[in-house]
């Protein structure tokens, strides 16, 4: 089993789509893929039709209690809701809060292990939810895009963050973090005519740790609104877009291939 925490310095790059899309496309593969929606705003849950405050990521945490919805044979979801922004003044006279989702997992273990993959969304932010997320995490992928305030900063500011948390979880007779989840980056809604995004694609293709490159394209926006995958969209009414799906494969192979590795 692994997981994978999509996280974000901030919002808009495209995180929650790019989580919905990786995550569908894994399922129709053949994966089990359990979906956690860790975003109070629950843009995931809502794809799914799925605003509900009864036993949510919120009980697992707080209370240890939830309720993973299954959506099909390969694909289910732990849906988030809106009393997840209460969480870090909930949680904060706790000694190990961010350890929370840690001890969630552990007590349902024998469920959890039924998936190949958990694919977790977080707020853009690096607060005590997103730490708790990233805490169980084998991977963190990170979208950056192209800005004219430049992408370096986002990274920059993630990687130091994640720095910071390693250093705290860390061991002072061992010497060994508890945080060991490895950071990927997506570039995300790359314009290739544009020179900003010619710029982003160089660096981004030095970067060792730079997994996929995904285009900006209209499709890849609207399947959140839509509530169709990309992955589906050749199948259904819009099969229109299947030269632009058929895109995606080698990208979202790439991202596979990546948090695969120490598989081989």
């Amino acid at each position: 089993m692994k997981i994978i925490t999509f996280s974000a310095s901030k919002g808009g790059v495209g995180k929650t789509t790019l989580t919905y899309n990786w995550g569908t496309w894994l399922a129709r593969q053949g994966h089990k893929v359990l979906l956690i929606d860790a975003d109070y705003q629950a843009n995931l849950s809502s794809t799914f039709n799925l605003l509900t405050k009864k036993r949510t990521l919120f009980d697992a945490i707080m209370m240890g209690n939830a309720e993973i919805r299954k959506i099909d044979d390969n694909l289910s979801i732990l849906p988030a809701s809106p009393d997840l922004d209460q969480i870090e003044t909930l949680l904060q006279p706790e000694m190990y809060r961010e350890y929370k989702m840690l001890q969630w997992m552990r007590n349902n273990r024998h469920e959890l292990e039924t998936f190949d993959f958990i694919i977790i969304d977080t707020h853009p932010d690096f607060g005590t939810l997103t730490k708790n997320m990233i805490a169980v995490s084998d991977y963190v992928v990170v979208p950056l895009e192209p800005s004219e305030y430049g992408f370096q900063q986002s990274k920059n500011q993630f990687e130091q963050r994640m720095q910071v948390f390693r250093e705290d979880a860390t061991d002072p007779r061992t010497g060994i973090s508890d945080i060991t989840a490895k950071v990927l980056f997506v570039g995300n809604k790359v314009e290739p005519q544009t020179n900003s995004s010619k710029s982003f694609e160089e660096v981004m293709r030095e970067l060792p740790n730079a997994v996929a490159l995904i285009n900006k394209r209209e499709p890849f926006k609207l399947s959140t609104l839509f509530k169709t995958p990309i992955v589906d969209m050749a199948a259904s009414d819009l099969r229109s877009y299947k030269g632009f799906v058929d895109q995606y494969e080698p990208e979202f192979q790439a991202m596979l291939d990546a948090v695969m590795l120490d598989e081989a």
